[in-house]
């Protein structure tokens, strides 16, 4: 056998057999004193602390954080990076839009007839003024999904 493994590993034969494991010297000599204080110690009542309301409190602190946390990425940077749109036409805020229902309650027909008469203008638009409206009012994408339409 041992003639084998010098033929199948000649490196693994020259290894010296020995125990890789020793005991202290002297160890069971003191063992049963060692052993009786360990005993003697876990016998003796350990103090429980009671827990702080922090420790109570520290994975509903932890979940809070996280959803904060959670909002100012998401949330703050959409709000001020994306304007708000319905339909293309930006949100107007409430009290124009009562103030302007309010005005066309208290009109009859012929003062509403005569405001639009009024609106009308005949001013003409350079190109470079019209390009600067389109370009400041409407997004690429707006554009584009008009000139499809058409």
């Amino acid at each position: 056998m041992k003639d084998e493994l010098k033929h199948i590993a000649p490196e693994l034969s020259k290894i010296k057999k020995e125990k890789a494991f020793k005991m202290p010297e002297n160890y069971f000599d003191d063992f049963s004193a060692r052993l009786h204080t360990k005993i003697e110690m876990e016998k003796q009542p350990v103090e429980e602390q009671k827990p702080r309301i922090i420790q109570l409190l520290k994975p509903a602190l932890g979940l809070v954080a996280s959803f904060a946390i959670i909002m100012l990425l998401v949330y703050v940077p959409l709000k001020t990076f994306v304007k708000p749109e319905i339909n293309g036409i930006a949100e107007t805020s409430e009290t124009e839009d009562t103030d302007f229902l309010n005005v066309l309650e208290d009109m009859d027909e012929y003062s509403f007839f005569a405001a639009l008469g009024e609106a009308e203008t005949n001013d003409e638009f350079t190109d470079t003024e019209l390009v600067a409206f389109v370009s400041a009012n409407f997004s690429d994408y707006e554009i584009f999904e008009n000139l499809e339409n058409e």
